[in-house]
């Protein structure tokens, strides 16, 4: 495989690890099970089926629910016959999109940054969450010498992925740099305390997947220069 060949590849790869602009259509059958799924453990198809008011028949429902399997949004139990489905953590969180109006994951990666800074002293009225360093993590203007593999979205999609927060008043900019949640804000969250919580650390674990799997191409590319330039031609 030549060197370009593996730079399209590692674009690809890492977007796929980010679900870059991966996000679940409003109306769609797999919004309605992932919101049902939210607040029960666990649900047969049949339940399922019963439980989302659609019209649509169960061997349709059945398709939709193994391909969110496959995708990784459920998991289900080891039964032979009458298996329950259940969410996985990347199902509960883009559940937890949907069930906020809707929000993106990169919006919703952005208000678990928010919550998780705000929670550590939630009466602190200088508690704020610096947009400036979710940027430098996955804003590629930010990645001059291309150090950062996670840095794929621009600075618009950002920006608008905050805009999708503040318009649901879930978040406000206390100058151009500081986000905050209002303390009655921060109160209605805290249902969703534990997947703001994985989510966070997600990030954090995925930003070094990314580079581990930029430079398993950089040793494997004996030029390097041409591998960076090519990198930020594709970004």
């Amino acid at each position: 495989m030549n060197s370009k060949n593996q730079i399209n590849e590692l674009d690809q790869k890492i977007k796929k690890l980010l679900f870059y602009k991966k996000n679940i259509h409003k109306n769609s059958t797999t919004n309605k099970i992932l919101k049902l799924l939210y607040t029960n453990k666990q649900l047969t198809i049949k339940q399922i089926t019963s439980q989302i008011n659609n019209d649509k028949p169960y061997n349709y429902i059945k398709k939709i629910i193994l391909q969110m399997k496959s995708n990784g949004y459920l998991k289900c139990n080891d039964k032979k016959y009458g298996k329950s489905y259940y969410l996985s953590q990347i199902g509960r969180w883009f559940a937890l999109c949907v069930i906020l109006d809707h929000v993106s994951l990169q919006s919703l990666c952005v208000l678990s940054q928010v919550y998780c800074k705000v929670r550590k002293d939630p009466t602190n009225r200088m508690n704020y969450y610096m947009i400036s360093k979710f940027r430098d993590s996955f804003d590629k203007s930010c990645d001059d010498d291309l150090s950062c593999a996670s840095a794929v979205y621009s600075h618009v999609h950002i920006l608008r992925s905050v805009k999708q927060l503040t318009d649901r008043n879930l978040v406000y900019f206390v100058n151009s740099d500081f986000l905050k949640i209002s303390l009655p804000i921060f109160e209605k969250l805290q249902k969703y305390d534990q997947d703001f919580i994985s989510l966070v650390e997600w990030q954090k674990n995925i930003i070094e997947k990314c580079r581990d799997e930029q430079l398993k191409v950089i040793l494997s590319i004996p030029e390097r220069k041409i591998l960076f330039s090519s990198i930020k031609s594709l970004r």
